[in-house]
């Protein structure tokens, strides 16, 4: 299964992430997969759709169908999206599990997140301690619908140099360069650099980064705006995006980007961002 595949259920975070996976799938022209999940739980008894069922064949239909319903509602929202490929799907297992196995062949799975403290269950399970963990692709995750800011929208995207956050980086120019958006490179310096064993200025450091930023874009053409910050990263990423941005950070799981450590800071900054975060683990074709 190529393409995007999005998790969805009737919650308004999932319905969000499907009309961005439609939007992106439209910028791209790659299909997208609207995957409704559903387990023992819901064979025991669990509601599905406001109906009570335990008939594994009948769930499984009943799952097909929301899935349906949702992606041809959606689709009637989305610009473009009746002129690119989609589809449905229903599979039996855990959401994120499910999500996971899919990723081995999508080029991206998205999934939304109900609050910035709660995970849809009926999509996501655990997007901390399963998907984000187990994805074999980038995973883009997708907060309740709010209003947007006051400015244009941006993606920002979380650089240390290392090779993964360099990943991050390309994945994040290809993708503002398919919205016509502007590319903000952000580096975050710890608050415990000690700039008095440097022969350079603070200033001077700052940007010597801001030019190493923006030569490692490399052949992005568009407007790139980079920043370098004091403080810790995931805090300090969360202050610049507002939800019309993309946020994109990569994660080695131990090392890479300081702080932003799969079941740490990464997770975090995926269930708290007001914008859309896609993280990209180490390993993950992109």
């Amino acid at each position: 299964m190529d393409g995007i595949v999005v998790g969805v259920d009737r919650s308004a975070a999932a319905v969000g992430a499907l009309e961005w996976a439609l939007e992106e799938g439209v910028r791209r022209g790659s299909k997208v997969t609207a995957l409704c999940a559903w387990t023992d739980l819901a064979t025991a008894g669990y509601p599905l759709g406001g109906v009570l069922v335990t008939d594994p064949a009948r769930v499984e239909q009943l799952a097909l169908e929301t899935a349906e319903e949702l992606l041809k509602d959606a689709t009637g929202k989305v610009a473009g999206a009746d002129g690119i490929e989609t589809g449905v799907a229903a599979l039996r297992g855990p959401a994120a599990a499910v999500l996971a196995e899919m990723s081995r062949t999508a080029d991206l799975v998205v999934v939304g997140t109900r609050s910035a403290s709660a995970l849809s269950r009926a999509v996501l399970g655990s997007v901390s301690s399963s998907l984000l963990h187990h994805a074999a692709s980038p995973v883009v995750v997708v907060p309740e619908p709010r209003p947007a800011g006051t400015r244009s929208p941006r993606v920002v995207v979380g650089v240390d140099h290392s090779p993964q956050s360099k990943a991050a980086l390309q994945w994040a120019a290809d993708l503002a360069s398919r919205r016509g958006w502007p590319l903000i490179p952000v580096f975050v310096r710890e608050a415990s650099f000690d700039e008095v064993a440097s022969d350079l200025s603070l200033a001077e450091l700052e940007d010597h980064e801001r030019t190493a930023l923006r030569s490692a874009v490399g052949t992005f053409e568009g407007v790139v705006e980079p920043e370098v910050v004091t403080g810790h990263a995931g805090e300090q990423l969360l202050e610049l995006v507002q939800p019309q941005d993309l946020l994109v950070v990569g994660s080695r799981g131990r090392g890479g980007f300081t702080g932003l450590l799969l079941g740490s800071t990464s997770t975090s900054v995926a269930q708290h961002a007001v914008c859309p975060v896609a993280v990209l683990r180490a390993g993950v074709h992109a």
